[in-house]
């Protein structure tokens, strides 16, 4: 009996080898990306594992077996190496929605960040595998396929069908009865590769993206719950640009470090006196003199759900809105309600391509842009396309070429403008050689020949800073204007960064901050990043607001600044000025968080602050399940397009009766 199992293990042993070596490359690949050595539920992964083994015995002949071992290791060894490159490019895990993405994507992948111990590690078991598995193939028992092996082997692969199709079942169902979301809040995944594995993971967006739908239920419940409360107009500062113009810039991976010194938060940062950075970034520094300064702002998104969350306030669950609705009805986007209202166009200005996050399409047809300008678009002398000589555009380049169409002296404008110059990835630029230049004339951020991390994260910052002078040149070339035309008292300006400088974890290296591994920090300074709002002239002097805000507070603190009353539930967050507190809850990265507490779940808790009490918990609680409840009713908004015939006609009526405009 021992000779014949011993002969079926020698008789058999690629596909054994083959098993253990794609669960070695597929713990390599969690590991790196999570931190962990192991898959909390991996029944999906291994239900796919044991089909492919189990395939292989239908094979009688060895070196057929090693042939196809090594293809089936090959995709799986890629296939991990494709979403490792992914989450430490974005931080993000799949989900189904991210093959919307696949052309953007293809077109910022500039300098890819191969992970060195997985493809260490992973290669090297593939190609053992490719090598040393054949060697013994002529000197073992060719496979023989018996007939019992003929009976076994399809009840065995019918048993692994069952199972996965019952979990594919299960997955599809688990929160089907969950209409609030509340699992979001008490449930158990960590949103990590840890949670399914990266095959296993793969496998169950791909389900749930095919057979997946939201529900849209009782259109009269969405009705009521959208026109149940109404918000205040005595909210501080409400009407304090009332008929005001609106220019909002979102300016890609804005950070205070960009233009600030401060050896506390920054301790990697600038280390120039302020004077000289002052002079550096004067107009930078000119804004936030006379602004509103939201010192403890937060962001946590990509650029495009940022963008969304500024102009309409909200966003749904398991979809990109720029591509799976690119022509619902937002009738209550920023746009949409100040054309309705007052009859204020808008226009959309952005420093990329035309057609990257579908903007040309999204912005017009669904948001309410009168019309979006591209680079492509964008003409005269002061304008150089670097995008077609593989470089970032130039920001003050983009103002001084559309200036007068951004900002009509004619009418009342709402005017949006998305920048680039500050995106990453972060290296030497033709373009940026004057900055440089003047950086050098400081003496500051010199240019380090050193191979050390060190030397290469300090050459990162000096790159990111001499773009920050750029956009310092564009906001000042937008400030000098509206000056020059008698613009600014009625004019209502919002700067923003849409996310941290996640790129080359620049952020990481300048606040010293990495998530996972700290626990005297507070890790959600990681995500905190200007937000600046200028009404008019401005204030006297800097004037602070230290409370906990978020990208969903941005279209409310607007509407109440504007003396523009809304209703509530369709807005995650609120006025900046007002006493309540939004939380933050990540599209992107699927964690909840505020400047005390970030967690994927109630029971995955990731940081919390040593002040964080009892009451605390219940009332993050209890905001999270009311978001949750937000976003449960968004997701059915949007899925059935709410917003159109009767139902848009009824909207505006609302909007205008409770601003005494009907």
């Amino acid at each position: 009996m021992k000779e014949k199992i011993l002969t079926y293990f020698k008789t058999n042993y690629i596909p054994f080898l083959f098993a253990a070596a794609a669960i070695v490359i597929e713990l390599t690949a969690v590991f790196v990306t999570s931190g962990k050595f192991y898959i909390r539920s991996p029944w999906m992964y291994f239900t796919i594992l044991a089909a492919l083994t189990f395939i292989q015995f239908f094979i009688p002949n060895n070196y057929a077996r090693h042939v196809y071992s090594s293809i089936a290791l090959a995709v799986f060894f890629v296939c991990d190496l494709v979403f490792v490159i992914i989450y430490e490019m974005t931080g993000t895990i799949f989900d189904f929605s991210m093959f919307k993405l696949r052309g953007d994507a293809m077109s910022i992948v500039e300098k890819l960040q191969i992970n060195f111990t997985y493809v260490s590690v992973g290669g090297v078991i593939l190609s053992g595998f490719v090598v040393f598995a054949r060697m013994p193939v002529p000197y073992v028992p060719k496979p023989e396929l018996t007939r019992m092996t003929k009976i076994v082997l399809p009840c065995m692969l019918a048993v692994l069908a069952g199972v996965h199709s019952t979990l594919v079942v299960f997955s599809l169902n688990a929160d089907k009865d969950d209409v609030l979301l509340a699992n979001k809040l008490y449930g158990t995944n960590e949103s990590v590769y840890s949670d399914k594995g990266i095959i296993g993971n793969f496998a169950s967006e791909i389900y749930e993206g095919v057979f997946k739908k939201t529900e849209t239920g009782d259109l009269q419940e969405i009705d009521d719950f959208i026109y149940k409360k109404v918000s205040s107009d005595t909210v501080p500062r409400f009407g304090a640009a009332k008929g005001y113009n609106v220019v909002t810039i979102l300016a890609e991976s804005f950070e205070w470090f960009s233009f600030m010194r401060d050896t506390t938060a920054f301790p990697n940062g600038h280390k120039a006196d302020e004077q000289i950075l002052r002079q550096l970034y004067p107009n930078l520094y000119e804004f936030y003199d006379h602004s509103v300064a939201m010192t403890n702002f937060h962001a946590r998104e990509k650029t495009d759900i940022a963008e969304n969350l500024s102009l309409i306030g909200n966003y749904p669950l398991d979809y990109y809105l720029n591509y799976d609705y690119p022509e619902n009805n937002i009738a209550y986007s920023l746009p949409n309600i100040m054309n309705d209202l007052y009859g204020v166009k808008s226009v959309s200005y952005h420093n990329g391509t035309r057609t990257f996050y579908n903007r040309n399409e999204y912005l017009i047809q669904a948001v309410g842009f009168e019309s979006f300008v591209s680079s492509e678009d964008m003409t005269g002398e002061s304008m150089t396309n670097y995008i077609d000589l593989g470089e970032r555009n130039l920001d003050s380049e983009m103002i001084a070429a559309c200036k007068e169409q951004m900002f009509p002296t004619d009418r009342r404008f709402n005017t949006y403008i998305t920048t680039i110059t500050t995106h990453g990835q972060y290296g030497y630029r033709e373009n940026l050689e004057k900055y440089y230049d003047i950086m050098d004339s400081y003496g500051i951020l010199p240019l380090s020949d050193g191979m050390d991390t060190a030397s290469q994260n300090a050459n990162t910052f000096r790159y990111y800073a001499a773009a920050a002078m750029e956009l310092d040149r564009a906001v000042g070339a937008i400030t000098d204007y509206l000056d020059e035309k008698g613009l600014t008292d009625n004019t209502l300006i919002v700067i923003f960064g849409d996310h941290n400088t996640y790129y080359q974890s620049l952020s990481n290296y300048v606040k010293d901050i990495y998530l996972n591994t700290q626990t005297d920090k507070n890790v959600t300074d990681l995500y905190r990043v200007p937000l600046m709002i200028k009404i008019g002239a401005g204030e006297e002097s800097t004037v602070k607001i230290d409370k906990f805000t978020c990208t969903a507070d941005i279209l409310p603190t607007i509407l109440s600044l504007l003396g523009i009353r809304y209703f509530e539930n369709l807005y995650y967050g609120h006025s900046v000025f007002s006493e309540e507190e939004s939380v933050l809850y990540s599209r992107a990265y699927d964690v909840f968080m505020t400047d005390k507490i970030y967690f994927s779940t109630l029971k995955n808790i990731k940081y919390v602050s040593p002040e964080v009490d009892e009451n605390y918990y219940k009332d993050i609680e209890n905001r999270s399940l009311f978001l949750l409840e937000k976003i449960s009713f968004v997701n059915r908004i949007f899925a059935s397009d709410f917003f159109r015939g009767t139902k848009e006609e009824k909207f505006i009526f609302k909007m205008s009766e409770i601003n005494s405009l009907s």
